[in-house]
């Protein structure tokens, strides 16, 4: 493991201070993404990089006053990006019932029968009943609370809920599926408490708001926990509260990670009147693309399918009509935001792309999220378009069978990371949190490993499609930057680039694709804007 120390204190380090704001970091190895720039030492000041070259001469260069850090066994890169996060609901959901890695619907009930009432509900999220042997039912959840409950799937695409949620919703019998949801229903026609795609708004907007207060606080933890994990930037996908976090935060100087914020299509005709713009936005928090979505997810089946899901004559849905989508994308466009579109099944990229093409181009690329199953005759549109393709790795970690099961051998167009590249198509990597673990560890794991969380298969699942270890680095760094339009600041270590890296604990045969190294490794030392926010 990396040697860290402190060879000069950080107690003179003050945020108005210049000291705050510069070091010196000694590694094993700088990884610029810069060609011809090499060395194992930075050194940055007033929070930009000011050179990298080997010890000696980055000590001899950096001046006296600056703190010195060793790590002498470590890689040390720009800092990681997520590219795709719901990171205010992650920060609320750590304080919340927790339900990822239950294995059966007991153990779900259980996790939920223990849980703390906040503002008269019971409110969790992450489970996942693919693997389950009994299915989500409001009645398991009726006998151990009697107060509502609401609980999110894994990949937040359906809501488990028990009798007293329907109940304040008004959800019965005659209730009608809404447009671009569905009401699961027993035999007898009852909702069975499974809500799937829109339907779960029909709960999900009584579930009582945290207050700004516990958002804010909220946030700040998770902005730690994220540092911790090397994470320097988040693409956040989220609603006006958000946003509105976020503002509070940077107005306090509280704000300490790079954001590029996605908002809602619902805002898009407020974004219009108040002359709104992607790429606008202060150093650390800008304005990506507009969201909306085309369709739902692999975990429910609602991705949506050019050909039906094996073994059945269901193809998924589509969750807005083709119309709708067009006219969003249009106004979002001539008005000089970027669109940014969820789409999951080869159905749901092949609409994204035959609309995104036609849009004019605005001052950052459009860009699909997920971009999860291509057909073979889609996969190099992107590039030709300019679209970037937002992925997210770590979901391998658990798609690999479901993929096999759902989607058979359309699966050599998921996750084709390898067929993309060649393609030259744009990429940025990222983790879906709390879909799935923010930590990039993971990510980069399955990104050259492509195996599930326990390791299988063997030589990894399509192997022919993973990345080397730098093509991976670069979808979260130089990826990140090109997709918010901030390649001339961030994404690389360079002379004049802002100061965000991370210094690597990890065994060098990472450098050779070992993914299992980096899995093993850990995030040594953080630094954003030039400020070290965490070191052991």
């Amino acid at each position: 493991m990396p040697r860290f120390a402190a060879v000069s204190g950080l107690a003179g380090m003050t945020p108005s201070g210049s000291l705050a704001d510069g070091g010196v970091l000694f590694g094993r190895r700088v990884m610029t993404l810069v060609r011809g720039l090499h060395g194992d030492a930075v050194w940055w000041r007033n929070g930009r990089i000011e050179g990298v070259g080997t010890a000696r001469e980055v000590d001899r260069r950096a001046p006296r006053r600056l703190p010195r850090f060793e790590c002498r066994d470590a890689l040390v890169t720009p800092g990681f990006v997520d590219g795709h996060t719901h990171f205010a609901m992650w920060a609320l959901g750590r304080r919340r019932v927790q339900l990822i890695g239950a294995g059966s619907r007991a153990e779900a009930v259980a996790r939920v029968a223990a849980g703390t009432p906040s503002q008269g509900w019971i409110v969790g999220h992450g489970w996942d009943a693919n693997g389950w042997s009994e299915a989500p039912d409001r009645h398991v959840l009726d006998q151990v609370h009697a107060i509502p409950v609401y609980l999110d799937s894994v990949d937040v695409h359906a809501a488990w809920v028990n009798s007293a949620a329907l109940a304040v919703a008004r959800v019965m019998r005659e209730t009608p599926d809404p447009p671009g949801g569905r009401i699961v229903r027993d035999a007898a026609g009852e909702p069975t408490g499974v809500l799937l795609e829109r339907a779960v708004e029909l709960v999900s907007r009584l579930v009582p708001t945290p207050s700004a207060e516990i958002l804010d606080e909220a946030i700040r933890d998770a902005q730690a926990e994220a540092h911790r994990l090397g994470v320097t930037g988040i693409h956040d996908v989220e609603d006006e509260r958000a946003w509105g976090a976020f503002r509070r935060l940077e107005r306090a100087g509280d704000l300490r990670l790079r954001v590029l914020f996605h908002p809602p299509v619902a805002a898009l005709p407020h974004l219009v009147r108040r002359g709104a713009r992607s790429g606008t936005g202060s150093r650390w928090l800008g304005m990506g693309g507009v969201k909306l979505f085309l369709d739902g997810s692999l975990g429910s089946r609602t991705a949506w399918m050019l050909e039906a899901y094996e073994g059945s004559r269901d193809r998924g849905m589509p969750v807005a009509s083709e119309a709708e989508a067009r006219e969003a994308m249009r106004l979002a466009a001539t008005n000089g935001i970027a669109v940014t579109t969820h789409a999951i099944g080869d159905a749901a990229v092949r609409r994204a792309l035959d609309l995104l093409e036609q849009l004019p181009r605005t001052r950052l690329p459009h860009r699909i999220e997920h971009f999860q199953c291509v057909h073979p005759d889609d996969l190099a549109r992107a590039a030709r378009a300019g679209i970037v393709a937002s992925m997210q790795p770590a979901h391998l970690l658990t798609d690999i069978p479901l993929v096999d099961r759902h989607w058979g051998g359309r699966g050599r167009g998921a996750y084709a990371f390898r067929s993309l590249l060649q393609r030259r198509t744009a990429m940025v990597f990222g983790s879906d949190v709390p879909v799935a673990s923010i930590d990039p560890r993971e990510g980069v794991y399955a990104a050259l490993e492509r195996k599930g969380f326990y390791g299988a298969p063997g030589q990894g699942w399509r192997p022919e499609e993973k990345l080397g270890f730098e093509e991976v680095v670069r979808g979260y760094t130089v990826g990140a930057a090109h997709a918010s339009g901030t390649s001339r600041r961030l994404g690389r270590l360079a002379p004049g680039m802002e100061a965000d890296l991370v210094a690597w604990a990890v065994d060098p045969a990472v450098e050779r694709g070992d993914g299992d190294a980096f899995r093993a490794g850990h995030a040594a030392l953080t630094v954003v804007g030039g400020r070290v926010v965490m070191h052991p």
